[in-house]
């Protein structure tokens, strides 16, 4: 049990809703002894973000530093989410952090990390740059942290305001708070603008995407994790085969159709298509604020995402020998070309490319491999018809397809929003059998 008791510097109670829902509210500010105790426990991945060193963070120091009796007053400081929260006599409270999807540090992550690494900084003369090496650090180090503090408490004169949110002791106070954490949450981060990704990624959208991935593609799916991949780029392929389960009538009726064109002019258009799908009640439960996948069609179409990012990556090596092969022209004269060499964009591979190039030129292929798909009625899934990572790719006829990449002058922008690219596309996959 993560249960911590902490002091307030005052305390004014629980405060109730207003209007009736059936979580608690409590505001006060701690000292930095208690933030010490606190960061033991509390995790962030209630928060949507990942804190790091930026502006913020530095601004936060200048603070501490200059005039850190005004930090209670410049800092909105730390939202904790709590799913008990017990108040104890002397301005002390018990609360729990069992559960790091529910509990936690849900907004104020950069002031935790700032103030963090500040303490680090003075105490250790150590510079630390991320909330994961901040963590470690803390918990590897301490009882060395409140030795070494507790020496010199007194140069250390600030507040750090805390809200508490918490169930109340109704019947279903702790399923309303499961129902509504998630939402509270987005809500306090809005002054940053989340991404959609971001908010999907908070009530458990990519849940199970991230299982069928990992650990072999490193995505980023919350703001300022370390990574290589940019989880828009996957959720925007993995549309491909819920677009296929649209236009085959297989999901329900409400959720609108998703132009293919979008996969590389509007990724934002694929992560609402996404989202809008797992969110869909016929395809999704929720149950303690987080969407568990349901719907077999739906969980077969995201099996199929690894072999598109494969796929999308050996494209990628092999587009310009595809171009030689149907044209006497020269891929590397092509003035959006450069010869350099290049690594795949979803790392399936350490091969490299031979050219650096705008992915717009090969990005239709991809979209048209829905034509190597079909419905399995018996099983309720959808499944490859052919593999395309089974295939030859030398042996594909992009002819015509290129052809019409000389008519647009070799535009890559022109050919990633052009439909005739994406029907020609489906044109070269239908032919394979």
């Amino acid at each position: 049990m993560k249960n911590l008791i902490i002091r307030l510097n005052d305390s004014n109670g629980l405060q109730k809703s207003p209007e009736g829902v059936k979580i608690n509210k409590l505001s006060s500010s701690i000292s930095p002894a208690n933030f010490i105790k606190l960061l033991k426990e509390a995790d962030n991945k209630v928060n949507p973000r990942i804190a790091n060193v930026n502006k913020i963070t530095k601004a936060i120091h200048e603070t501490l530093e200059t005039n850190p009796e005004l930090l209670f007053y410049k800092s909105k400081g730390l939202l904790v989410a709590t799913e008990s929260c017990k108040i104890l006599e002397r301005n002390r409270i018990e609360v729990s952090f069992d559960d790091d999807e529910h509990e936690g540090i849900m907004d104020g992550g950069h002031n935790s990390f700032a103030i963090a690494i500040y303490l680090i900084d003075k105490l250790f003369e150590r510079k630390i740059k991320t909330w994961n090496d901040c963590k470690e650090f803390w918990n590897e180090n301490y009882e060395e942290i409140l030795k070494r503090f507790h020496d010199r408490e007194t140069e250390f004169k600030f507040s750090i305001p805390i809200e508490i949110i918490t169930p109340n002791e109704e019947a279903g106070a702790l399923e309303e708070y499961f129902d509504n954490i998630s939402e509270i949450c987005s809500a306090r981060n809005n002054n940053v603008q989340l991404s959609e990704t971001a908010k999907g990624n908070q009530v458990g959208y990519y849940d199970y995407l991230k299982e069928l991935l990992e650990p072999n593609f490193d995505v980023i799916w919350k703001a300022g994790e370390n990574g290589k991949i940019k989880s828009e780029d996957v959720i925007s392929v993995a549309a491909i085969p819920l677009a296929f389960l649209k236009n085959k009538g297989k999901l329900p009726g409400e959720i609108k159709h998703l132009n293919k064109i979008s996969l590389y002019s509007q990724k934002s258009k694929c992560v609402d298509f996404y989202n809008s799908v797992i969110d869909n009640p016929e395809v999704s439960e929720s149950k303690s604020g987080r969407h568990i996948l349901t719907n077999e069609f739906v969980k077969s179409a995201l099996t199929l995402v690894s072999d598109i990012l494969v796929f999308f990556d050996n494209m990628y090596i092999e587009f310009p020998n595809l171009y030689h092969q149907a044209s006497p022209g020269k891929f590397g004269r092509i003035s959006a070309v450069k010869m350099a060499k290049s690594k795949v964009p979803f790392y399936s591979t350490n091969e490299l490319s031979s050219y650096l190039y705008p992915f717009g030129f090969f990005v239709p292929l991809i979209a048209g491999l829905t034509e190597l798909m079909e419905i399995d009625e018996l099983n309720q899934k959808v499944k490859w018809r052919v593999n395309p990572n089974n295939l030859d790719l030398l042996k594909l006829d992009l002819t015509q397809y290129v052809n019409i990449i000389k008519l647009v002058n070799f535009d890559p922008q022109k050919i990633g929003k052009g439909e005739v690219f994406y029907t020609e596309a489906e044109t070269v996959f239908s032919k394979i059998v």
